[in-house]
């Protein structure tokens, strides 16, 4: 244990202990005793895996269950969208309690929706929390941002739900007579940067998962195309069409994000638990390619000089 004194918590310790401990038990000679050792420490190693995890039922493997699931809430989206298109446009035949229902001015079921879309997702990360927590090679203890993206989904959820950002916004204005252009860019600039932070994260966690990976960055443009309309609040465009669009960009930003988790987990799941490989940015490999490029040709214009100058 002197080995592992320098590591920072004691889950890495125990991390780093286990895995040397496989690595030496996997590389002793083949006994008869030591055979039953390996046999065992394997038995419990492949308990630990993807496919032996007892939550793994939840989530299917086959990826038609998903995309099942996929275009149930696009067709959901879809219906609450045009049923608000047709309360704003035929609100007499309609009736007044389906345009209270359906008004894209309280945006009640869109609300709605959107916070289910994040309640799910949170309880996808928690998910995603345990099953990357059950890993011996996380030795920088990544999993934990799980914990903290599930934390921040359901204050989102909650806040979305309850409208509780336009009362915290309305009691800091009372307080502190704040005109509401600044304290919506205010908002907004506070929102980009945690955004950009849990982006970052799951970015580096769903390099494995080409498919979470692609919906979390749909999630990030259709959220922006959402926000966007804020900015610039004199845009030549009816207060109903410019409603109609943010509802529908903000509901297809909150179904993107639950379908990326949901894929995430059926990676963690069915494929590995372990944590990405470590590999340098994009921008970095191809200056090293570049410069690796640059240099052999420098090398072999070197060596043909050497060879003329020798004859």
């Amino acid at each position: 244990m002197a080995q592992f004194a320098g590591s920072r918590s004691l889950d890495e310790r125990r991390r780093r202990r286990l895995a040397t401990e496989s690595d030496e038990a996997l590389a002793e000679p083949a006994a008869p005793p030591v055979v039953r050792r390996v046999a065992a420490f394997k038995t419990s190693e492949k308990s630990r895996g993807p496919g032996h995890f007892p939550l793994r039922k939840i989530i299917s493997a086959r990826l038609w269950k998903h995309s099942a699931v996929g275009l149930c809430g696009l067709l959901f989206a879809s219906a609450i969208a045009a049923a608000g298109w047709a309360a704003e446009v035929h609100p007499a035949r309609l009736g007044p309690g389906f345009v209270a229902l359906f008004d894209l001015s309280t945006a009640r079921l869109v609300r709605w929706y959107l916070s289910t879309a994040i309640f799910l997702s949170s309880q996808l990360a928690m998910l995603i929390w345990w099953l990357r927590s059950q890993s011996l090679r996380d030795f920088k203890g990544r999993y934990r941002g799980w914990a903290v993206c599930a934390t921040i989904g359901f204050i989102a959820a909650f806040a979305v739900q309850t409208n509780a950002v336009r009362a915290l916004s309305e009691t800091a204005r009372w307080l502190w007579h704040i005109d509401d252009g600044r304290q919506s860019l205010t908002c907004l600039a506070a929102l980009v940067v945690f955004c950009l932070v849990a982006w970052r994260f799951l970015y580096y966690e769903m390099r494995d998962c080409l498919a979470s990976l692609a919906l979390l960055w749909l999630t990030c443009l259709f959220a922006a195309a959402a926000i966007a309309p804020m900015l610039c609040p004199t845009l030549p465009i009816f207060a109903f069409s410019l409603r109609l669009f943010q509802c529908s960009t903000a509901m297809l930003a909150a179904f993107c994000l639950f379908m990326s988790f949901l894929l995430q987990a059926r990676h963690a799941i069915h494929v590995t638990a372990e944590p990405p490989a470590e590999r340098p940015a994009w921008f970095v490999s191809l200056w090293k390619r570049y410069r690796g490029r640059g240099e052999g040709a420098r090398s072999e214009e070197r060596r043909v000089g050497k060879e003329c100058r020798s004859r």
